[in-house]
């Protein structure tokens, strides 16, 4: 039996090793005794830089003694430190953040407005030409003063769409997107304001950490947990939101999580795993009843979600391996019952889910994840009953696209004071993809390289094979994209490139920092993320990008595409005809006609331990037969193993098929840790 010892600092260790029935490979979970190789964070040694690093540092001369020199340099470098939105003094001394990037209704009221834009560069005009005056000769403050009027009327304000925005409630510049299967339209945005707009580095000041503590404390005891999530008025550890959970007997009032049980070496659960699979046969398939009500499965899925994990291995003995990785799911998410201070009815409300992936790195990275999954449903939950509550007050005041701004800056809110509260010292970060769903809205909220889908799942109506796509993915945030390095050089951070990585695009980027615990430089392979202090000192942000769907405009973009001509379906009544390629003889097919109910959307995070070795298109269709049951005849699948039969199945065997790619790839010398969490939307 195994035992699971939950310490102190929530490092679990897994004291036995457990062969698997039925992967191939017998060494699959008895890894070698060899070295380690980090996958996000990686220490970076004199050898490292013989590969020629990409460093492009800012660097500007005080030496210089020629006036005209001067009078290049000293314009624009003044222009910037007097910039509305920055403090008064050189971008080399700029500061951490003074206040959070927030917008949040309660906020809002309370912030001083800022000055317009052109009288604060008049402002700063007047003060660059005074001190030109006072510092230098006559013939130089001249060439200053005329250099600078010709920059300051490069930057005085023009017509622009993004002050209508602002006038109309919209709080981020949007950007239209595409999917590339059936041409659903999407909008999107980067919670990030911009390195000209952004007040410091990646790392909230003291004030504002202490700022976000009040907030996360208010949060946690609206939802009814202490600040530790264990459920007040508990009886113990057992009831808490730690992912060793199989005895859990209490849920939060948001709603009781999904949280991912180790398939490997959680005894309990890979038993109650192989039972399931036994149990579904072809004869009993469409009446099984998977779940009992004292398995330690329930806990961990449904017929309708599910979330899995497996611990990895980086070197050293196997007690001693931390998995690192946590992911949840909440369906439904019941937030509205959070108590809110506004004292509105919240108990007609549509549906909601929450689901997401967090993938800690660094020492201590397992304490960010666990920490970021046990806050963020109170943390996130609270605001959306304070919106919602604020709307209620306001007459629905918000139409849609006001609202989607509104809970996309709920979102950024929330990535940022998780940040700001997260227990990263000495050194700990966590990636965090998450997908929230309400009514028919789907917000998909990301930061770092853990990704999330959304897919659809297709039956046509005629008794055809079904088909499953994904519409949705979101972006990996890694150092080498132009915006990404471009703010970790200004806020005088390194992007490392690998050799050759321009030209081939083969390797791990990373943004170079000094890890405290070692004193060494590190090279964190991302560009944004949670916690990772020291690396946000140069340039990684918290900062999520913002992706809104709908799932009605969804299913109506593809029954269009589906029942139009192109697709061989009804139109005005005509039916396909089908060609005999032997004889060439024609018949008429019976006309399909699509309608919603032939298509389901689902959702998909995933930690990249999974999708470094598991096609997308082959994580979504297997995920699909899981959560529907379509196509499954009872036997092994050449391409995708044992056909899944339910979430939970879906999950184990695409978790055991990463970490054969894992043992084939490395040899035992090294598997990250895997997490997956899926949800049917509707």
């Amino acid at each position: 039996m195994l035992r699971v010892i939950s310490l102190p600092n929530n490092r679990t260790r897994c004291p036995s090793c457990f062969t698997p029935l039925h992967v191939s490979s017998s060494r699959l979970f008895q890894p070698r005794n060899s070295y380690s190789i980090a996958p996000h964070h990686q220490p970076v040694t004199a050898n490292s830089f013989s590969q020629r690093p990409y460093s492009a540092w800012l660097t500007t001369s005080s030496t210089s003694s020629h006036p005209t020199a001067r009078a290049f340099i000293y314009p624009a470098t003044l222009l910037i430190s007097f910039h509305p939105h920055h403090s008064i003094q050189t971008m080399a001394h700029h500061p951490r953040r003074t206040h959070p990037r927030t917008h949040t209704p309660n906020a809002a009221s309370q912030q001083a407005p800022p000055r317009s834009g052109t009288a604060s560069k008049i402002a700063s005009f007047v003060v660059t030409a005074f001190v030109a005056t006072t510092t230098a000769s006559v013939s130089y403050a001249a060439y200053y003063c005329i250099t600078s009027l010709a920059l300051f009327s490069s930057i005085l304000p023009t017509v622009s769409g993004e002050a209508s925005d602002e006038k109309n409630g919209l709080l981020f510049k949007e950007q239209k997107k595409k999917d590339g299967t059936y041409d659903y339209e999407y909008v999107g945005f980067d919670t990030y304001p911009g390195i000209d707009l952004d007040d410091g580095t990646g790392v909230a000041t003291p004030e504002v950490k202490a700022a976000s503590v009040k907030v996360v404390s208010r949060a946690m005891d609206a939802a009814g947990l202490e600040d530790n999530g264990i459920i007040k008025n508990g009886e113990g550890e057992h009831i808490t939101l730690h992912p060793m959970h199989p005895h859990r007997s209490k849920c939060p009032i948001y709603g009781c999580p999904f949280l991912p049980l180790d398939v490997h070496y959680e005894d309990e659960a890979k038993k109650a795993l192989e039972a399931m699979k036994k149990e579904a046969s072809l004869d009993n398939v469409n009446n099984l009843k998977f779940i009992d009500e004292d398995s330690v499965l329930k806990s961990s899925g449904s017929e309708h979600a599910a979330t899995l994990t497996l611990i990895g291995y980086k070197g050293g003995r196997l007690i001693d391996q931390v998995n690192q990785d946590r992911a949840l799911v909440l369906s439904p998410y019941t937030y509205w019952k959070i108590s809110n201070s506004a004292g509105s009815d919240q108990s007609h409300k549509p549906v909601a889910r929450l689901l997401g992936a967090f993938d800690g790195h660094a020492k201590y990275g397992e304490r960010v994840s666990e920490y970021v999954a046990k806050t963020l449903p109170a943390l996130l939950g609270s605001k959306l009953v304070e919106f919602d509550a604020a709307k209620d007050e306001d007459g629905n005041a918000y139409n849609e696209k006001q609202s989607d701004h509104k809970i996309a800056q709920i979102l950024h809110d929330t990535f940022l004071e998780l940040d700001a509260t997260a227990p990263a010292e000495p050194s700990g970060g966590c990636t965090a993809s998450v997908v929230l769903q309400l009514g028919t809205r789907i917000y998909v909220a990301n930061a770092g390289d853990s990704r999330s889908f959304v897919a659809v799942h297709i039956v046509p109506p005629d008794g055809r094979e079904a088909t499953t796509s994904v519409i949705y993915g979101t972006r990996e945030d890694k150092p080498h994209l132009s915006v990404e390095r471009e703010r970790v050089e200004h806020m005088g951070g390194t992007v490392y490139l690998p050799n050759g990585f321009l030209a081939t695009g083969q390797g791990t980027t990373r943004v170079l920092y000094k890890d405290p615990t070692t004193g060494s430089t590190s090279g964190l392979a991302m560009s944004r993320s949670l916690g990772d202090w020291d690396a946000g000192n140069v340039g990684v942000i918290p900062d999520p990008l913002v992706d809104i769907m709908d799932i009605n405009d969804i299913k109506k973009n593809i029954l269009e595409k589906l029942n139009g001509a192109d697709y061989g379906s009804c139109v005005h009544g005509i039916k396909e005809v089908e060609v005999d390629p032997a004889s060439g003889e024609t018949s008429d097919s019976q006309c399909v006609k699509y309608t919603e109910k032939d298509i389901r959307v689902f959702a998909i995070s995933a930690t990249d331990g999974l999708l470094d070795y598991v096609p997308e298109d082959m994580i979504v269709k297997h995920v699909a037969k899981g959560l529907y049951r379509t196509g499954l005849e009872g036997k092994e699948s050449a391409t995708h193993g044992p056909q899944a039969t339910h979430p939970l199945t879906a999950c184990e065997n695409l978790i055991y098929t990463a970490a054969s790619g894992w043992q084939q790839d490395k040899g035992g010398r090294y598997r990250d840790d895997i997490a997956i969490a899926v949800a049917d939307l509707g």
